[in-house]
């Protein structure tokens, strides 16, 4: 089957043909393999009936590229809606990102009456511990006419995620599973300061080096690497560059280090005159174009691209990635050091794909990648159509690397999804609002109660068998009248292993420190211990007696099997009853906070439910009347604390209003009040506190300052800051919204929102550059997203 031009591959034709018959699909594919093109037939196929589509994304940056691509095509049939950007918002053809579809079902569902299909890019995100809670929301509240295109990463439980779907869709549903990439990756780790080579070659050098008490390889002869399968190599850039493995996404796991390596490698050239020409000119016409050639970051970008080196992470400004990414796709960068964000989604693959190491700090502990991530951006290696082979290369430290970490992360297998189904404040008065007390048996419908349930058959099961099998065991039978054994026998097991724990340690302290560094007194006082101990085990009837080298094994499998039975018992209660219980103690903290009681919604709850993400901090902070008393300033600085997160290793010039001090400090107090009821009520996760440090930036750039004067005032990334503004931004909508009925604070809300978005913080006048320069296309060589 031909669909623009392409011969569709066997899975696409099944896809394609289960949206003929109108029916859900859910496809899981290797990144690369071609999903997007089904995406494409069902928005035309709806299009084509004069229905509606929606395309959501997990990203901002997703989203804006699935809508420059769609405008291309369909121009005024397509809008888009995300928190910064509002474009369009009527037409049939709508790109969102999963928090804006999920705020339509609850807001206004009635829009949703003409959709045909629903589009879930990136699916697998519903595994994602902050945010997956809105998939499943999605999945189970969206109208019953409407039917989804699902596309995946490999999905190792995939039967199981389309059997918890057809249970809430009540309507068939197609799985297709493709395993098979279009482009095969070929996978290899670079030793470093040793060469290329595989897993078996890391394990061996390891040893050699463990056996020989190196620390480095760097001095090992080339012959002993060759025999242990290593080509001998002194530097992975300069390998690739070597072998015609350019260009590649070089993957960090900080910003620093992305910025790091570009330094370094851009004292290399990786262009020849030519390119390096036609690189400089389509810099210097991207730049004019959205309009840098003024800002810091002109200079330094323009000198590594001559090279063909850049860097790529959200610290930078969305309108320096663009470019970015734009030259990516020319081919003329070839190598872009980069954090895994790029891996999400965007269609940007490479020849090459390297890492620069295989652990990453997660915000909580550093940890081994897992293996669904390092597939995620190992998926961008290989070009169709272009590369026959992508190749794959993972810095790794013999001395350090575990190789049954490295095996686990390159070859095992990917980790099943999860739920993370966790409902917001808003969800639950929105679901209380329809169903009431029923809201626990609406959400027994999660796809975590839907494994909880498959787990606790699976436990049952166990259980059974575990019982069948106590029932079989050989209990121990006692001699002595009037005896327990299996309590006598506990006790004896218990004392003996208390007296073993402390005669061990007794000894290590000995080796450690020798017998005359340990005190007399506390030398005596163990030997004391000990000796009750062992009175009190001598008085039992198991000591002396006969039969106890027979009981004691009988003894401990009995005991074993009992540890086994609590455990299970334990997690299947837990499965059973944790969601509910998270639940209630919601309600419990709305009913005391008087946003419900047991007719419905009280006017809190009202204004609450209409606000996704700081309900609880705009609601009080509403109803105590604080944003009534404020200027348009005021309030964007009040807003910005109740959003903004700030890190430790970031500085902030300090707040000198005393005014607005004393606003944030009476907010504070409010947040307070909120936090000591979650308390009360035994909430895990509690409502954040304000947080002031950004505060003087706000309002220095509500008050009109410069973005480049910004710097005066924190030491935040560019993109970090414009990212922060946006989310302002989102929030003031969103209060904009639940603001109908208060004319006066709603006009200025909107002015509010005017002062922040201006320059390079208004996204839609960004997305709105870019889109007319893929209409015009005024020259030959003016880059467009998809290529020349």
């Amino acid at each position: 089957m031909l669909y623009k031009g392409y011969t569709l591959d066997p899975f696409q034709e099944r896809a394609v043909k289960a949206i003929e018959e109108d029916r859900s699909v859910i496809v899981a594919a290797p990144t690369g393999a071609g999903k997007t093109l089904i995406a494409e037939y069902a928005v035309e196929r709806s299009l084509s009936r004069g229905r509606k589509v929606i395309y959501t994304a997990p990203i901002k940056a997703l989203s804006n590229q699935k809508y420059r691509d769609f405008y291309a095509e369909y121009t005024d049939m397509i809008g888009i809606m995300t928190g910064d950007v509002v474009l369009n918002p009527d037409a049939p053809a709508l790109i969102m990102t999963t928090e804006i579809f999920r705020n339509t079902i609850f807001e206004d569902i009635s829009r949703l009456d003409e959709v045909d299909y629903v589009i879930f890019d990136e699916i697998h995100y519903i595994n994602d511990i902050q945010r997956g809670t809105v998939w499943e929301e999605s999945i189970i509240f969206a109208p019953q006419h409407i039917k989804f295109v699902c596309l995946s990463a490999t999905m190792p439980n995939l039967d199981q995620f389309a059997r918890w779907m057809r249970s809430v869709r009540h309507h068939p549903i197609e799985i297709i599973n493709e395993e098979n990439r279009p482009v095969p990756l070929e996978h290899k780790l670079y030793i470093r300061n040793a060469g290329i080579g595989d897993l078996e070659a890391l394990r061996a050098l390891r040893k050699y080096m463990r056996e020989n008490g190196l620390d480095n390889a760097q001095y090992i002869d080339t012959g002993v690497l060759r025999g242990f399968g290593i080509e001998p190599y002194d530097g992975l850039v300069e390998y690739m560059r070597s072998n015609d493995r350019l260009p590649c996404l070089f993957f960090c796991f900080s910003r620093s280090r992305c910025e790091e390596y570009a330094r370094w490698y851009s004292k290399r050239n990786f262009l020849d005159e030519h390119e390096r020409k036609e690189m400089i000119n389509l810099y210097e016409r991207l730049c004019a174009q959205f309009n840098l050639t003024e800002e810091p970051g002109y200079e330094r970008f323009k000198r590594m691209l001559s090279k063909g080196v850049a860097y790529h992470h959200a610290g930078i400004l969305p309108t320096f990635k663009e470019v970015i990414e734009r030259l990516f796709t020319s081919g003329l960068i070839k190598l872009l050091f980069t954090t895994e964000t790029f891996a999400v989604g965007i269609n940007m693959p490479a020849r090459t794909v390297a890492f620069e190491g295989l652990e990453k700090y997660d915000g909580v502990e550093f940890r081994y990648l897992k293996t669904r991530e390092y597939h995620q951006m190992a998926g961008r290696a290989g070009r169709r159509g272009i590369d026959p082979v992508g190749y794959v290369y993972a810095q790794v430290d013999p001395y350090f690397a575990d190789p049954d970490e490295v095996e686990r992360i390159v070859a095992g297998h990917v980790e099943p999804i999860e739920s993370q189904f966790n409902l917001s404040y808003a969800s639950i008065l929105n679901l209380y609002d329809k169903y009431g007390e029923n809201i626990y048996s609406v959400c027994d419908l999660s796809f975590g109660n839907f494994q909880a349930l498959e787990l606790v058959e699976r436990l049952e099961r166990e259980l059974q068998r575990l019982n069948r099998k106590a029932e079989e065991l050989e209990r121990p039978a006692c001699i002595h009248e009037e005896v327990n054994p299996m309590k006598v026998l506990r006790r004896y097991v218990e004392l003996q292993e208390e007296i073993d724990s402390m005669r061990e340690r007794l000894r290590e302290a000995r080796r450690r420190f020798g017998p005359r560094r340990i005190r007399r007194g506390e030398f005596g006082r163990m030997k004391i211990q000990i000796g009750k101990l062992e009175r009190k085990r001598r008085a039992l009837p198991c000591n002396k007696c006969p039969h106890r080298k027979r009981c004691l094994p009988l003894y401990r499998a009995v005991a074993e099997l009992e540890a086994q039975r609590r455990l299970i018992r334990d997690r299947k209660r837990e499965a059973e009853r944790g969601l509910r219980e998270r639940i209630a103690r919601r309600l419990d903290v709305l009913w005391d906070l008087g946003y419900i009681d047991e007719e419905g919604l009280l006017p809190r709850g009202r204004f609450a439910s209409q606000i996704y993400g700081y309900e609880m901090q705009v609601t009080q902070l509403f109803f105590g009347g604080h944003f009534e008393r404020l200027n348009e300033d005021q309030i964007n600085v009040l807003v910005m604390a109740i959003l903004f997160e700030s890190k430790k290793d970031e500085w902030f010039t300090k707040l000198k209003d005393k005014g607005i001090k004393r606003i944030l400090s009476k907010a504070k107090s409010e947040v307070e009040f909120i936090r000591q009821c979650e308390l009360k009520h035994n909430i895990a996760d509690l409502t954040p506190q304000l947080d002031d440090s950004f505060s003087a930036a706000m309002l220095a750039w509500s008050q009109g300052c410069k973005f480049q004067d910004l710097r005066n005032y924190t030491s935040l990334a560019e993109g970090d800051i414009v990212r922060a503004f946006r989310n302002a931004i989102d929030l003031l909508r969103q209060m904009r919204r639940a603001l109908r009925e208060h004319p006066t604070l709603y006009s200025r809300i909107n002015g509010c929102i005017d002062r922040i978005k201006r320059d390079v913080v208004d996204a839609e006048r960004e997305l709105r550059m870019d889109t007319e320069m893929e209409r015009e296309a005024l020259t030959g060589d003016l880059l467009t997203f998809n290529g020349f």
